[in-house]
């Protein structure tokens, strides 16, 4: 769902790791989730910044710094922004020990480079070491329509192919049939000499008859546009498949400032377009993938041989309004659009696949308040989300409040809500930024919404506002919210016990853990957690025998408590 901003370095756990150069720690973040524990390191002489995730532990001054501040705090999650003064460091200098703290899943150095104003940069742009002559791979290409008219093997769909190797790179050994405006994908990773994982293509160039219309280059994008990169691939594709297809091609909405041309390629009735992509590497290794198109326009259906039964679905895509239903043998195949001020507009049938009947309209022609086949009506059930401003849509029961930029290009989504949740659509389009949600639960009577919270396919959130009448929910995925009850405290397990260390096991089942405080005999003591393993666990560095009255409490995030107390 979003880049991965560095290189991910696998080692054993306790490795020291050492500042690449001179400068000063300015930002220093102990966490359970995310990067971890984590160091920023900047380097005034060459405005850079470079980062160190997910570390076991801290050099011991490092870590005699940041324990002031959690117990200053009274909270193992800190975040500080040190003075340049505070926490100079040399270089190849010791700030901490490689680890699987956050969000990793095995020991590891995560290791960024940036600019002083928060551009991401690819560290192997600055290290010869790895020598590598092996170039990138191509695993799958797909070709895309783009716009109502477009056709590829005489539908409106995406054609996935799977690329022969050859001496010089890959080849598509059959042409591709298409019509209209199209656009290239492609699943591409890079391989390194001695390394068992992979890296990113960072590098593309385009050709259609000689000639090059689009090519990228990754080698820097604002932390800003972290989430761009679900418009630098397919996010339609990824959900679809689990797979990124990287777009050879740019759209609308896109400001990551990578690429060159718009890749976009316009194919005529009868013509022929010779395609050759290159995928480069950082150290210049290249191959290249050979594909032909065919000008192909599909033939017309003689509607007066068909008629509609009923109509099955509708969707969207960009612009594209795809209507499909069922047909029959009869007199008449068109679909009726009725549009504002109650004009009209016959649609002929654009395609048959198998025992459906296809049509396909321009929504930027206007938007259709009812679609009507035979005797048969139905409403379009989509709103249009314009990209570009801030837009609130707004119904009976809620708001969604679409900052500026949220959107890449203008949407059509649906919105529902009822009595337990309520959907905000469609899955397949990504947000960039978070949208606001603010939902009238009185009016819709909704459960009592004390110890509640909001369950997501991917995620669970808890309300930025709530009163009598009103609760606001962020997000930043589009997809079904239920509204849930979480009257349940989290549970707590001791563990280990030993003079110096008490080990716990705690959990939550409904809307998570939100914090945890303990104290002995009255007094905050620092505890540490691991969210991987629910592992909590007392201040390591205590040598002392822990001696008296032990109390650890665990906030849910709807305010659930449990307490454990023992006599030490």
């Amino acid at each position: 769902n979003h880049f991965h901003c560095g290189l991910d370095i696998a080692e054993k756990e306790g490795e020291p790791i050492h500042s690449i150069y001179k400068g000063y720690i300015s930002r220093i973040k102990a966490s359970t989730f995310g990067y971890g524990n984590v160091i920023y390191v900047t380097h005034p002489e060459t405005e850079h910044v470079s980062v160190y995730a997910h570390l076991s532990d801290f050099s011991p001054r490092i870590r005699r710094y940041i324990r002031e501040k959690q117990y200053e705090q009274e909270s193992f999650e800190v975040e500080i922004f040190p003075s340049v003064e505070e926490l100079p460091v040399t270089t190849k200098e010791i700030i901490g020990y490689l680890g699987n703290t956050g969000g990793s899943f095995g020991p590891h150095l995560h290791f960024e480079i940036r600019t002083i104003s928060d551009f991401v940069l690819n560290p192997q742009f600055f290290y010869d070491i790895q020598k590598d002559n092996l170039p990138p791979k191509l695993f799958q290409i797909a070709l895309s329509p783009l716009s109502p008219e477009s056709r590829i093997e005489n539908r409106y769909q995406i054609h996935r192919a799977t690329p022969v190797a050859t001496k010089e790179g890959w080849s598509i050994i059959k042409p591709i049939k298409a019509y209209g405006l199209v656009g290239l994908e492609g699943i591409t990773w890079d391989m390194a000499q001695g390394a068992t994982s992979t890296y990113a293509t960072t590098k593309a160039r385009l050709r259609v008859d000689g000639k090059e219309v689009f090519s990228f280059h990754i080698d820097h994008f604002p932390m800003y546009e972290l989430y761009g990169m679900n418009l630098h691939i397919n996010y339609k594709l990824l959900k679809q498949t689990g797979s990124n297809f990287q777009r050879f091609y740019q759209v609308d909405g896109n400001r990551l400032g990578i690429y060159k041309g718009n890749g976009k390629i316009w194919v005529e009735e009868g013509k022929t377009y010779k395609l050759e992509l290159d995928l480069e590497d950082v150290n210049g290794n290249f191959k290249t993938l050979f594909l032909t198109l065919e000008g192909s326009k599909p033939n017309s259906i003689n509607n007066s041989k068909l008629i509609t039964s009923a109509i099955l679905s509708q969707d969207t895509d960009e612009n594209t309004l795809i209507i499909k239903a069922r047909y029959l043998k009869g007199s008449e195949g068109n679909i009726e659009l009725i549009l504002g001020d109650n004009k009209k507009e016959s649609l002929p049938i654009a395609y048959i696949q198998g025992n459906e009947a296809v049509y396909l309209y321009d929504l930027r022609k206007g938007i259709p308040q009812k679609i009507k086949s035979a005797n048969i009506e139905m409403p379009f059930r989509k709103q249009m989300i314009p990209s570009g401003v801030n837009y609130t849509y707004k119904d009976p029961f809620m708001e969604v409040y679409f900052p500026n930029g949220a959107l890449a290009d203008t949407s059509y989504l649906d919105f529902s809500a009822k009595s337990s949740h309520f959907y905000i659509g469609k899955v397949y389009e990504p947000l960039i930024w978070d949208a606001e949600i603010k939902y009238n639960h009185k009016k819709n009577a909704i459960i009592d919404l004390k110890k509640a919270f909001i369950q997501s396919e991917r995620s669970k959130y808890t309300f930025s506002e709530l009163n009598d009448s009103t609760f606001s929910v962020k997000t930043g995925y589009l997809n079904d919210l239920k509204i849930a009850r979480d009257d349940t405290p989290p549970t707590i397990r001791l563990l280990r016990k030993t003079p110096q260390k008490l080990v716990f096991q705690i959990g939550d089942y409904g809307s998570g853990i939100a914090d945890f405080k303990a104290y002995l005999n009255g007094k905050f003591i620092l505890m540490e957690y691991e969210h991987k393993n629910a592992m909590i666990w007392t201040d390591p560095l205590t040598t002392e025998t822990l001696s008296g009255e032990f109390e650890l409490k665990v906030f849910d995030k709807v305010g659930n408590v449990q307490s454990y107390k023992m006599t030490l």
